[in-house]
């Protein structure tokens, strides 16, 4: 059954805590839009792909659309930025596509690190990772590969391509081999959310010890239809999930981590039970992106034509000092859905992708079946 709707009225005593912790979330967001601190960067390295999900929510395909950074080029605005901020604050998070279909690679995260970078990361999907590879990963100084493991085989083949996971999971016991952390990232959708217990243990049996659970959002080829999209009731589901297997790996003090990675409000209920710490939308606060071609924007999730100007021909600092003030401002958030919630001080307008990508369905509560 759906959990009653509250209003901040119907709180008890025990949930000041959760109110006075997400508050402080909000409240560090309000500074941040005032004072932004970069301290994430995302590089979409590149927009070609060696599979075709049916979910990608960048349509990638084998070839790129775009004419991409040359490794001179993304080091020339690396560089203004190693300039401009502190460096050893910024985390990189190269995202694709695919970032092992780039040659550079391992001079890329070689470079950063030697810049100070404070930590390099991939979002890969597995397939690609051999011993050789996952040991030039290593010895790059890659703090960790994100692979992307949405089921068992069918669960899995369906939406990625026929053998992929088995190829992903050798790509997984090939990281582990070379000494490389791996996390896994799961796209719950219909098809799986009924059965994430199965889920969990293709990733246990990986070895894997963090695994980040999200939605599919209304971008890419999963723009169309209701296939990936999640009904109250699975929402709900997952939730429940997630709340459930934390308590209990607590109680047992397993070495094991699992949370929701989506950027929106969850209710207070259910905020600190889903994931440990604020997880909402920083997009353009403290993270910004350096997409494939050169553009900036907040986020890599976010809809393209949300750049702000090319770092190719305007300094990234610049772009991200004058250019970003609709990241930074809550107030058109308050319209629609948000104009009359009661939850706005502690949301903030949610997600931003999710808000772009989907306008009418980017609302956490509403999404559960709250509103």
């Amino acid at each position: 059954m759906p959990r009653p709707v509250l209003e901040p009225g119907q709180l008890g005593l025990r949930d000041l805590p959760e109110v006075l912790s997400i508050g402080g979330d909000s409240g560090l967001r309000q500074e941040l839009a005032a004072e932004p601190d970069l301290t994430y960067l995302f590089w979409e390295c590149t927009a070609k792909c060696n599979l075709r999900c049916t979910h990608c929510g960048s349509s990638c395909e084998p070839q790129s659309p775009f004419r991409e950074l040359s490794t001179d080029e993304f080091f020339g605005i690396v560089n203004t930025i190693a300039e401009d901020f502190d460096f050893r604050r910024v985390t990189v998070a190269i995202t694709g596509g695919e970032p092992l279909l780039r040659p550079d690679l391992f001079e890329v995260i070689a470079r950063l690190n030697q810049m100070g970078a404070a930590g390099v990361g991939i979002v890969t999907n597995g397939t690609l990772v051999t011993r050789e590879r996952a040991r030039k990963l290593r010895e790059a100084g890659l703090m960790v590969a994100s692979v992307s493991v949405d089921g068992e085989e069918l669960l899995h083949d369906s939406v990625r391509g026929e053998g992929t996971l088995r190829k992903t999971l050798a790509g997984i016991e090939a990281a582990h081999a070379e000494g490389l952390l791996c996390e896994v990232i799961t796209c719950v959708r219909p098809a799986n959310v009924w059965k994430l217990d199965e889920v969990e243990r293709v990733i246990r049996g990986s070895g894997v010890a963090q695994w980040r659970l999200v939605t599919i959002g209304r971008m890419g080829r999963a723009s169309e239809g209701d296939e990936f999209w999640l009904k109250p009731p699975e929402v709900r589901e997952l939730f429940d999930f997630i709340e459930r297997r934390r308590r209990e790996v607590a109680r047992t003090g397993e070495a094991f981590d699992l949370r929701f990675s989506c950027g929106g409000f969850v209710g207070v209920r259910r905020e600190r039970e889903v994931r440990p710490q604020c997880g909402q939308c920083f997009a353009g606060l403290g993270i910004a992106s350096i997409l494939c071609d050169g553009q900036v924007s907040a986020c890599p999730s976010m809809p393209r034509d949300w750049a702000q100007g090319n770092a190719l021909e305007t300094r990234f600092s610049e772009l991200w000092r004058t250019r970003f003030e609709k990241f930074r401002d809550f107030e058109w958030r308050r319209s629609g859905i948000c104009e009359r919630c009661d939850w706005f001080h502690l949301c903030l307008g949610g997600g931003l992708h999710e808000r772009l990508a989907q306008p009418d369905g980017f609302c956490w509560l509403e999404r559960q079946g709250e509103l």
